[in-house]
């Protein structure tokens, strides 16, 4: 039988996805991208068995199992998932909101009233959002299309770092769940997977494109902002993070 799977589709996933592709469990695998909004509404929507799925999306899910040692986490600075504007935070009086996100969005609510202490408009938005950014209106950016904007914007606000000074704790952007039904024998192995691709992140790097973005600032963000293991601090973390989002 094959088991539909769906990994977000950013280079954070580069270790999952080689992991995957090198291991036999693959033959077993339908194996799909998509943006993380796009990963809990196939979930939500029954049309995967098993996915790299936003935290956020948890409260809205049944029958689901997270099975998995590994996930998208960071200690810190993770770079992909920022607050990029031309003025000072307390002066901005809107904010562009990354359509590709939940999980980032809710972080972002529960900052901006816990943490700085203000309320801006937030506004939804489409592709090519991130090119709007100017005087009082900043963007919520996340992603890959996050790295060349670091350059460009005089203030960047790095919310998994605003949440660790705020907590003392880490944060966990997307972990693995899948169906009840699935084999726990299939889970060991996509598992096992994991831990290989991470293991082998150089290797894994070689075999992908780095959309334009220059390979040692993609080494240094695999290696040095996104902890992939999912050990007791990130499970402390997300369980704070999802009792504080019911409240917003």
């Amino acid at each position: 039988m094959t088991n539909r799977i769906s990994i977000v589709s950013y280079l954070n996933s580069i270790p999952f996805i080689y992991g995957i592709k090198n291991h036999t469990i693959y033959k077993n695998l339908d194996l799909s991208l998509h943006i993380p909004s796009v990963c809990a509404k196939k979930f939500l929507n029954h049309e995967i068995d098993i996915g790299l799925v936003p935290v956020a999306a948890i409260n809205k899910l049944k029958n689901f199992n997270i099975f998995s040692n590994y996930c998208i986490g960071s200690n810190g600075k993770v770079d992909t998932v920022c607050v990029f504007s031309d003025t000072p935070i307390n002066d901005v009086e809107e904010i562009l909101i990354d359509y590709h996100s939940i999980t980032s969005v809710n972080l972002l609510k529960l900052l901006l009233k816990n943490f700085y202490k203000i309320n801006p408009t937030l506004k939804k938005t489409t592709c090519g959002f991130e090119k709007k950014i100017s005087k009082s209106q900043a963007a919520l950016v996340i992603g890959d299309k996050a790295f060349n904007l670091h350059k460009k914007h005089k203030y960047v606000y790095d919310l998994s770092e605003a949440w660790f000074k705020m907590t003392g704790l880490p944060f966990v952007f997307a972990c693995w769940i899948a169906k009840k039904e699935i084999s726990q024998n299939i889970l060991n192995d996509i598992n096992s997977s994991f831990l290989y691709g991470i293991n082998n992140i150089d290797y894994a790097l070689k075999t992908n494109s780095m959309n334009n973005i220059d390979y040692k600032t993609v080494k240094f963000y695999l290696k040095n902002r996104i902890c992939y293991n999912f050990d007791k601090q990130k499970k402390k973390a997300m369980t704070i993070f999802l009792e504080q989002i019911t409240n917003l």
